[in-house]
C-alpha cells in the first residue's frame, strides 16, 4: 500500500511538472510545485525523528530535483518578480541540509547552508540551525561560524532574550516599564494604520500610560494595562495576550460556550460540551447577566476596553463571542440565562474541567431545496475545508447553485480559500494589493514623512483549478466573525465578479502581524501590512461590504430561523418557506 501511494505521488509530481513545463507557467504554479515537493520530501520521511536511510536518500533526491527545477530559466525569470517564489531556494536548501546532516554528510550540509545564511532571512535560519540537534556538528564548520555569529547579532537587535523574562506573580517595575516601552516602540515603527487614528498622539499616550503601568501590583494587572494601551490602535491584528500557561490560567480560561451579540441581545451561539448541554445550556438561550451585572454593563466594564478591534463589528465579536466569559481558572462564572419563553435561571459554571469538547468542523455540506449546494467553510487553519470541498465537488457540480458560508470563519491560510475559489473560474484570480511602511533614517533626517511601498509586487494572480469548474450561480455569506484569511477569500470572490456577497460586513482586518515577546510571559503583535482590493481600494476598518445587507434579529435567531441563509435562497429564486425553522422539542 505504501509503495503504491508513493508511486502515485511520484507519478502525479511528474505529471504536474510536465503540465507546468508545457503550458505558460505562472509564478503561483511554480511556487505551488516547489512547496508540494517540499511536502513530498517530508512525507517520505514518515515524520520520524530518525527516518530510515533509504527514506532520507529519497527525500534528498526530491529536494535536489526541486532545486534543479528552481534553476530553470523560466522559473528564474518569474522569481525576479515574486519574492515568495524567489525565497523557495532558501527553504529548499535548508530542508536539504537537514537531510544531509541526518545522513552524516556534514560537509555537504554546511555547503548547502551557505545560501540561506547569506540572504535577508539569515537570522531566522541561524536560529533553527542553533536549535536543531542534527546540526550539532555542522554549525562548528569554520565557514558557518562567522555567518551564524553575524546573523545572531542581527537577531538580537530586535529579539533579544533580555526582554523575554519569565512569568512571576509580580514582575519588577523595570520589567513592566520595559514591556510598555517595547510595545510602544514596535508599534511606532511598524504599525501600518496610524492614519486611521489621526487623533491619537502615540508618544503622549505612552507618557500617560507610564504611571498606570507603575501603579500595577501584579503581572495580571500589568498585562491588562498593556491590553488597554494596545486597544488604542484599533486594529484586529494588533493585540496582547498571555503566552505563559500560569498567566493564561489567571486571565484567559472560559467555559465552552460561544455567545453572539444579535440585535442588541447576547445569545448562546455554540455549546461545545455535551455534558454542559445536557444540563440545559443550549443555543438560543439569552445571557442576561454575568456575576450579578447586566451582561452589557459587564462587557463594557471588564471586556470591551481591552479589545483592539478594527471595526465596531470586530470589537463586538472579540468582546461577546471570544472573550466575554474569560477569567481566572479557579474562579467559576455565574450566568443568568433566559429561555425564549421568558423564564430565567442561574448557573455557576467552572471555567475549566470540561472533557471531550466539540469543535465546529472545518467543512460542512448539504443539498438544500431547489437543488442548492450549501457549503460551510468554517476555518482555513489547515487543509480540512479545502479537502472537504474537493471530496464533495462531484456532488456540488450537479447542483443548480452554490452557497459558500464563511460567517464562522476566523481565518488561517488564505491559499486554502483561494484554492476553493479556483473551482469557480477558468481564469487566474487577482488576490489583492499590499503595502507596508518603508522606514529610512536618511529620508527622515531630510524631512520626509512616512512612506508606504508595495510588497509582493508583480504577478499577484492565483491560478484556476484547471480541471474542474463550477459555472452555476454562487453566493457567499459573511458576518462580523468573517475575519483575516476569510476576508482575503471574500475580497477575491468580490473582485472576480463571480457572484454575490450576502449578510453582514466582515471584521475588517487583515495584514501580516509582527509578533514579539514582552517581559512576564506576555506576547504582543502589531499589524504591519495594508491590504487592499486588486484595484487599490482599502477595506481595513470598514470590512468587506455585502451586496445584499441582511442582519439577523434576535427573535428569528431564537426561533431557529437563519435569515441570512433564507435571503440567499430567495436571491437564488428558492422560496423562503423552503427552509423551515427547526422544530423545538417539547422537552
Amino acid at each position: 500500500m505504501n509503495y503504491l501511494l508513493g508511486l502515485l505521488i511520484s507519478t502525479l509530481s511528474v505529471y504536474m511538472h510536465s503540465v507546468y513545463a508545457q503550458s505558460t507557467l505562472t509564478s503561483t504554479q511554480a511556487y505551488e510545485y516547489l512547496q508540494n515537493e517540499r511536502g513530498r520530501a517530508r512525507m517520505v520521511q514518515k515524520g520520524a525523528d530518525k527516518p530510515p536511510i533509504d527514506s532520507l536518500k529519497k527525500a534528498e533526491r526530491i529536494l535536489q530535483d526541486a532545486l534543479t527545477y528552481y534553476h530553470r530559466a523560466d522559473v528564474q525569470e518569474l522569481a525576479k518578480g515574486n519574492e515568495s517564489l524567489f525565497y523557495r531556494k532558501s527553504d529548499i536548501s535548508f530542508d536539504l541540509a537537514r537531510i544531509q546532516a541526518k545522513l552524516g554528510n556534514n560537509e555537504a550540509a554546511a555547503q548547502t547552508l551557505l545560501y540561506p545564511l547569506t540572504g535577508k532571512f539569515a537570522p531566522a535560519y541561524a536560529g533553527y540551525i542553533n536549535e536543531l540537534a542534527e546540526f550539532t556538528t555542522v554549525r562548528q564548520n569554520p565557514n558557518l561560524v562567522p555567518l551564524l555569529a553575524k546573523a545572531q547579532a542581527a537577531e538580537r537587535l530586535f529579539n533579544s532574550t533580555a526582554l523575554k523574562t519569565p512569568y512571576k506573580p509580580n514582575i519588577s517595575e523595570d520589567e513592566k516599564v520595559a514591556g510598555l516601552s517595547k510595545l510602544w516602540s514596535e508599534a511606532k515603527y511598524n504599525f501600518a494604520y496610524f492614519d486611521h487614528i489621526a487623533d491619537v498622539d502615540w508618544d503622549k499616550l505612552y507618557l500617560d500610560y507610564l504611571p498606570k503601568i507603575r501603579a500595577t501590583h501584579s503581572t495580571v494587572e500589568y498585562m491588562r494595562v498593556l491590553q488597554s494601551f494596545c486597544a488604542q490602535l484599533h486594529d484586529g491584528h494588533t493585540d496582547v495576550w498571555a503566552s505563559d500557561a500560569t498567566l493564561a490560567d489567571s486571565t484567559s480560561r472560559q467555559p465552552p460556550i460561544l455567545p453572539v451579540l444579535v440585535d442588541g441581545k447576547v445569545l448562546v451561539q455554540e455549546v461545545r460540551s455535551d455534558s454542559l448541554e445536557k444540563t440545559g445550556i443550549r443555543p438560543m438561550l439569552e445571557i442576561v447577566s454575568i456575576d450579578g451585572l447586566p451582561v452589557n454593563e459587564y462587557a463594557d466594564r471588564f471586556v470591551k476596553p481591552y479589545q483592539s478591534g478594527s471595526t465596531p463589528q470586530n470589537i463586538d465579536v472579540a468582546t461577546y463571542t471570544y472573550r466575554l466569559l474569560r477569567g481566572p481558572k479557579d474562579k467559576p462564572v455565574m450566568i443568568t440565562f433566559r429561555e425564549p419563553s421568558g423564564k430565567t435561571f442561574n448557573r455557576i459554571l467552572p471555567r475549566t474541567g470540561y472533557s471531550n469538547l466539540k469543535q465546529s468542523p472545518a467543512f460542512r455540506f448539504r443539498i438544500l431545496p431547489g437543488n442548492v449546494a450549501y457549503v460551510q467553510l468554517n476555518n482555513f487553519e489547515n487543509d480540512q475545508a479545502l479537502n472537504g470541498f474537493k471530496a464533495a465537488f462531484d456532488s456540488i457540480a450537479t447542483t443548480n447553485a452554490l452557497i459558500l458560508d464563511v460567517r464562522l470563519n476566523g481565518g488561517g491560510d488564505s491559499g486554502y480559500g483561494w484554492n476553493v475559489l479556483g473551482y469557480l473560474t477558468d481564469k487566474p484570480m487577482q488576490t489583492g494589493s499590499y503595502s507596508s511602511r518603508l522606514y529610512s533614517p536618511l529620508r527622515r533626517a531630510r524631512g520626509e514623512s512616512v512612506v508606504f511601498e508595495p510588497v509582493e509586487a508583480g504577478d499577484r494572480s492565483w491560478p484556476a483549478n484547471g480541471t474542474k469548474l463550477y459555472t452555476k450561480p454562487v453566493v457567499v455569506l459573511t458576518s462580523g466573525r468573517t475575519f483575516s484569511a476569510a476576508e482575503d477569500f471574500a475580497v477575491v470572490f468580490d473582485a472576480m465578479k463571480r457572484g454575490t456577497i450576502i449578510g453582514e460586513p466582515t471584521g475588517g482586518s487583515t495584514g501580516q502581524p509582527l509578533a514579539f515577546s514582552l517581559p512576564g510571559g506576555v506576547m504582543a503583535r502589531v499589524c504591519t501590512k495594508r491590504d487592499m482590493y486588486p484595484d487599490g481600494t482599502e477595506w481595513n476598518a470598514k470590512g468587506i461590504q455585502p451586496a445584499v445587507l441582511v442582519k439577523p434579529t434576535a427573535a428569528d435567531w431564537q426561533a431557529g430561523r437563519d435569515t441570512v441563509l433564507e435571503a440567499a435562497l430567495n436571491y437564488l429564486g428558492v422560496k423562503e418557506s423552503a427552509i423551515a425553522p427547526k422544530k423545538k422539542s417539547k422537552k
